[in-house]
């Protein structure tokens, strides 16, 4: 049904006859329908404001009001509206608390014309009465806007000053106009949930294509394991313990030495939970600047610092319904581990430059090679955020705790090298087995897996010699500390290198680690950089 609007002419202005007064508000409706064509949604609102005060100047009436229908239909709220003298509505309020009656006729008839008030006000309608002695209101219309079927809103003109009746062909041209104010608020709505539809399909967009750039950076990271090798009952028992956490949601905190695998237990953690069809994502706190850790973590909105020159999601929100591992969660700096322990507590956090709270459903493994006790009494981890992490601890055995794994694990290695070198290794003599086995390895895992590699790199037969790489200091080692190992094998391989760090054959690519990481273990281990006066490699 077409909507009907009437508009108020003066019965005191002789010109409301006159055809050249009729052609000049044609023009101006016509003027004003031309704007409505292909109006964006988010235009209309600024468009029906100009569009009511220039109806209203033109034909000398006190007042517009404009009123939208809410929720189910029944509550009709005054959302804007334009005065010539004064506003004698206030934006917002509800149109069914002053005039009730009104309203539901407007409902049921779509138009309400009262061009003589109070005296044709229907006996019944009290409140209505009692407003308009209150405010000396002479007459008023209202006019129903109706598109798609639904009443979506309605116009009410208003005379103060003269008493106001109306002509059949001024309505006429007028309902033409008001189908175009109700087909652009339907257009309004339409465009506000495609815009809403559009936004959600983006986050989502930016989702999967972050979760899915993670997802490759997982699988480049642990191309190199097939599978957990190892029978010791060391490693036994730890396989033992992630079967019986791996089914729960309980945080899980893996401890140990460096190299010794506590990465890919994390991730055998997460392939044995209900959360495995989703990405694991992983954070090593250690190789972050700690200015980009909480951006990393939490996400940013653009602009929220110098830099931010887009929207990055967090880490946090693409993990949400999957398994976020925290790698050398020692390191993690004290202001980060507030935040963090209040995602662990509440499951929600804040981006960076937006205070709505994004609630999450993650589940926590971390992992440390340090000793997070200790640091609790030294005061550089949290107490509050070390036992919530502590729940179920595993321990992960060196690997001179689990020697019989490692002929095991040569093997393992020797095949995936064979596959990417093109190599045909069958042997290995048993005396170089027993070498390999007896030293102490403060490098674990991973150095023996760079072990294995080098002697692969310069082996062309089908025989395959290994050797160890040899203590720098004279004693024995399995008497020293696990960080003066590490000190005295990480100063080796920076002799070797002649103190260059990174690239190819540097010593962050001979330790098979990143060069952030091998920084870092200098610095805590006391090991002096090159180039900066502080010892000397060559």
């Amino acid at each position: 049904m077409t909507p009907n609007l009437i508009i108020l002419l003066s019965d005191n202005k002789p010109m409301k006859e006159d055809m050249d007064r009729q052609v000049e508000f044609e023009r101006l409706l016509f003027e004003i329908s031309s704007k409505f064509v292909n109006l964006p949604g988010a235009e209309v609102d600024r468009e029906i404001n100009d569009a009511l005060k220039a109806v209203v100047e033109f034909l000398d009436v006190d007042q517009s009001v404009f009123g939208e229908f809410k929720g189910d239909g029944g509550t009709l709220k005054i959302i804007r509206g334009y005065t010539s003298t004064r506003w004698q509505e206030s934006r917002g309020l509800m149109l069914n608390d002053i005039a009730p009656n009104f309203t539901r006729d407007l409902q049921v008839h779509e138009v309400v014309n009262l061009s003589r008030l109070p005296d044709h006000l229907p006996g019944a309608w009290n409140q209505e009465r009692e407003y308009v002695k209150r405010v000396g209101l002479k007459s008023c219309v209202g006019i129903g806007l109706k598109a798609g079927g639904s009443l979506l809103g309605v116009i009410i003109f208003e005379s103060y000053e003269t008493y106001q009746h109306w002509t059949d062909r001024v309505i006429q041209q007028i309902r033409l106009l008001a189908q175009v104010f109700a087909n652009a608020m339907e257009r309004r709505v339409a465009d506000m949930k495609l815009r809403q539809a559009f936004s959600k399909i983006k986050d989502l967009s930016e989702r999967l294509k972050a979760e899915n750039r993670y997802l490759w950076e997982t699988i480049s990271a642990t191309g190199r394991y097939k599978d957990i090798v190892g029978r010791s009952r060391g490693i036994q028992h730890v396989l033992g313990k992630i079967e019986q956490v791996s089914r729960t949601e309980s945080t899980v905190l893996f401890l140990g030495e460096t190299g010794t695998g506590k990465t890919l237990l994390s991730r055998l953690v997460h392939q044995l939970s209900p959360r495995k069809n989703k990405t694991m994502l992983t954070v090593n706190c250690a190789t972050l600047p700690a200015n980009l850790l909480e951006s990393e973590l939490f996400g940013h909105e653009k602009g929220a610092f110098t830099g931010a020159i887009s929207r990055k999601i967090g880490r946090f929100e693409i993990a949400d319904g999957s398994t976020l591992f925290l790698d050398e969660i020692g390191e993690l700096p004290l202001d980060q581990q507030a935040k963090l322990l209040k995602v662990l507590d509440d499951g929600e956090f804040e981006r960076l430059g937006n205070a709505t709270p994004i609630k999450v459903d993650v589940r926590i493994v971390a992992a440390s090679n340090r000793d997070l006790a200790k640091m609790v009494k030294e005061g550089k981890f949290r107490q509050d955020l070390y036992y919530r992490l502590n729940v179920y601890p595993i321990q992960v055995p060196p690997l001179r705790e689990r020697r019989e794994d490692i002929p095991d694990l040569v093997w393992v290695f020797v095949r995936e090298f064979c596959k990417t070198m093109g190599k045909d290794i069958s042997i290995i003599p048993q005396k170089d087995l027993d070498v390999i086995v007896r030293h102490p390895w403060p490098g674990n895992i991973r150095e023996l897996r760079n072990v294995v590699e080098n002697a692969m790199i310069s082996n062309s037969q089908d025989t395959l010699h290994l050797s160890v790489p040899k203590p720098v200091m004279p004693g024995n080692t399995d008497s020293l500390t696990f960080a003066e190992m590490q000190r005295r094998h990480i100063t080796k391989i920076l002799k070797t290198t002649r103190g260059r760090i990174k690239g190819p054959g540097g010593a962050a690519d001979l330790l098979y680690l990143k060069p952030s990481t091998l920084y870092s273990k200098m610095k805590r281990l006391g090991i002096p950089f090159p180039g900066k006066n502080q010892g000397n490699f060559s």
